[in-house]
């Protein structure tokens, strides 16, 4: 080996050592995406990041599925809103094809204050190795975080996928699995079925200034609230990772609080879902926000 040679395998081996992980490159990817989105702004900023049949959750309106149209939706708000987040954790498949992401949000009217919140973010890594969103929730939050997160060390589901699976098909289970997870919300309360279908290191956004952290604080957080409320959603879309281990579920919900008449409170969410070892499908993020009410 001549000394050129040599320097050149010095400097592309050492390149490809060098070379930040998966979950790095995607924490990364999506502190760009918040700085951009502030930098530019909530419509052109926060495009840029999304895939072309991206699926869009906010506040107080229904969600929105495609890329243009999100793009002409955030292009209706008014001139000088202004969105800016940043992530607390990023998550990733066995092969780094897929990740999720979740952090805090402060998004803020023209002329109003500044209003907290937390967001989730599934991505899908492109040919090129850039990340591109394809399911993105922002809800709301009482307050600004106290501090970051008490979060568990970095999440090892067990899981050893060995190939690639039918994605139609593994999607088509993910939602059979989040349907089940309702019909157990319904049949037995909020508190037994997100116990049951949360992974243990999992999170839960809430509606305080923290996060939810962990299966027993998630059922916890769940148990409280008036005798005979049911929570049941829906899933509407989803999507899985090449080797079926990551994925994610969209979908409607609907609250109802006893009274004469009942009370019903409509939103949608987006959960992000993770195999463990066993191969069966628990959630490691789940978060949601408000409709605007149905029509009469």
């Amino acid at each position: 080996m001549t000394k050129a040679s040599a320097a050149l395998f010095v400097v592309l081996f050492g390149s490809a050592c060098s070379s930040p992980p998966p979950r790095e490159r995607l924490f990364a990817a999506d502190s760009a995406h918040g700085r951009a989105t502030a930098a530019v702004g909530p419509a052109a900023g926060f495009a840029s990041y999304l895939s072309d049949d991206a699926v869009y959750l906010q506040p107080d309106t229904h969600y929105i599925r495609g890329k243009d149209r999100i793009l002409a939706y955030l292009g209706t708000q008014p001139a000088g809103t202004a969105l800016s987040f940043r992530p607390a954790r990023a998550g990733v498949s066995a092969d780094g094809a897929v990740g999720y992401t979740f952090g805090w949000t402060e998004f803020s009217p023209p002329g109003a204050g500044v209003r907290y919140g937390k967001y989730i973010a599934f991505w899908r890594r492109q040919p090129d190795g850039t990340w591109k969103v394809e399911a993105w929730s922002r809800s709301g939050a009482l307050d600004a975080p106290a501090a970051p997160p008490a979060l568990p060390g970095e999440p090892q589901s067990g899981y050893r996928a060995s190939r690639a699976v039918d994605a139609a098909a593994e999607t088509r289970a993910l939602i059979g699995v989040d349907s089940a997870f309702a019909a157990a919300s319904v049949a037995g309360g909020a508190a037994e079925a997100f116990g049951r279908y949360a992974a243990a290191y999992g999170v839960s956004l809430g509606g305080g200034r923290d996060f939810v952290v962990g299966r027993e604080a998630i059922r916890a957080d769940q148990a409280g609230g008036t005798p005979g409320q049911v929570l049941d959603w829906k899933p509407a879309m989803g999507g899985v990772g090449p080797l079926g281990d990551l994925g994610w579920t969209v979908g409607d919900y609907v609250f109802t609080l006893p009274g004469n008449p009942p009370r019903a409170f409509h939103g949608k969410y987006l959960t992000v879902w993770q195999r463990d070892s066993a191969g069966a499908w628990r959630f490691v993020v789940d978060g949601g926000s408000g409709n605007p009410p149905p029509a009469p």
